[in-house]
């Protein structure tokens, strides 16, 4: 295992390039949809826009009660920017709502992985100073990217903007060989409401990281323009409810009280309500045993060592804040296991025995491999694949 102590850039060159085909891998085999909310609330709305559905707004059957008239809860942010991608492709004579689908989890996946690509710069020297070859061959092939990236769920692209903006305004905050620029800053900041537009809880990612800057960072013109950029960010994503909607309402006002509230209580039984430890058990489950294990270890490490960082502000209120809401579901905390490789080379970083974290080494492998194999060849949604089959295969 001398290997694991050595890198260059080749070694990274060859790494980044296995990440780009492992996600080109994941967009042509995960054909159709992880949670239901991907299908109903995102592409049947794009397909209500295309004309295509037409019961997509005040649909009698329930499908789509989000969107009914009196609660319009769903924000129009993302159906509206697959709108218009899909009526370019039409307009090169691209018909094919299945090539139409692939295009977007084309587009999904690039952008995720430029995501994690600015990660991994942004925190290398900090979380991989040694074992490099295995950190960074773990972090480019970790399971969770491709199998993220290729969805064109609202989690995904708001994960992958607020990526993007944490990591840009953590480098100005932090790094004195990059220059602050206000205007910068701003654009960052936007960045990052609009990933709370597209996925209004990832306010609980971005409230934390707001007050890591008011606590370690402070600066009132820094502050001010953050605060206030958001604002407007939200505004936007509310001016573009309005003109789908043709009047206003508003859509953050509405999720809280149609998901949160108390007033809301019997509908978050009808969906489920689950024990405030459900995601600490959860994350070992169904986030690819043994190597979910490890990076729960490594987050709680981090979070006692390190409680200034922003990242521990970050995890730690956003698991606070989700384990304290009844209804649980494990996509809840992507925006968490998004930083995943960090924390396990966090966790192997502090292990002295050498036999032992090599051990420990082989096993994180060995089950990011497992799961790597049947997220990226299997969709994880078999009825849409059924669909495809038929389009292709039967006559109109």
């Amino acid at each position: 295992m001398h290997f694991i102590n050595t890198i260059n850039k080749n070694y990274l060159i060859v790494f980044i390039f296995l990440g780009i085909i492992l996600h080109l891998i994941s967009v042509y085999f995960t054909v159709g949809f992880y949670s239901d909310d991907e299908h109903f609330q995102i592409l049947e709305i794009t397909a209500y826009l295309l004309g295509i559905n037409e019961v997509a707004i005040n649909d009698p059957t329930g499908f789509y009660w989000e969107w009914e008239e009196n609660i319009r809860m769903r924000p129009w942010f993302q159906p509206v920017i697959y709108f218009n991608i899909i009526s370019f492709l039409k307009s090169i004579s691209l018909d094919n709502p299945f090539l139409w689908a692939a295009l977007l989890r084309l587009i999904s996946s690039c952008l995720g992985f430029l995501s994690i690509l600015y990660l991994y710069f942004t925190f290398k020297d900090y979380f991989f100073k040694n074992n490099k070859i295995f950190n960074c061959f773990l972090f480019f092939s970790f399971w969770f990217y491709p199998f993220l990236h290729s969805r064109t769920s609202s989690e995904n692209l708001s994960i992958t903007l607020f990526v993007i903006s944490f990591c840009a305004i953590f480098q100005m905050l932090n790094f004195e060989k990059i220059k602050f620029k206000m205007i910068y800053f701003i654009f960052f900041s936007f960045l990052m409401g609009i990933s709370m537009v597209i996925k209004f809880t990832t306010v609980f990612s971005a409230f934390p990281f707001f007050l890591w800057m008011l606590f370690f960072k402070f600066n009132y013109v820094r502050i001010i323009a953050f605060g206030l950029t958001i604002l407007l960010a939200l505004a936007f994503g509310l001016y573009i409810d309005f003109i789908n909607w043709g009047s206003f309402k508003n859509t953050y006002y509405q999720f809280y009280i149609h998901n949160l509230s108390s007033n809301e209580v019997g509908r978050m039984k009808y969906f489920g309500v689950d024990p405030w430890y459900y995601y600490l058990i959860e994350i070992i489950k169904q986030l690819a045993p043994l190597l979910s294990l490890f990076s729960l270890i490594g987050l709680v490490l981090f979070w006692f060592k390190k409680f200034k960082h922003s990242l521990t502000w970050i995890t730690l209120i956003t698991l606070l804040i989700f384990s304290s809401i009844g209804h649980k579901e494990i996509r809840y905390i992507f925006p968490i296991y998004i930083f995943a490789p960090l924390f396990i080379a966090y966790f192997i970083e502090h292990i002295k025995n050498i036999s032992i974290r090599k051990f420990i080494q082989y096993i994180a492998i060995f089950s990011n491999i497992i799961f790597l194999s049947l997220t990226l060849f299997f969709p994880p949604n078999t009825k849409v694949g059924v669909y495809e089959y038929l389009y292709y295969n039967l006559d109109n």
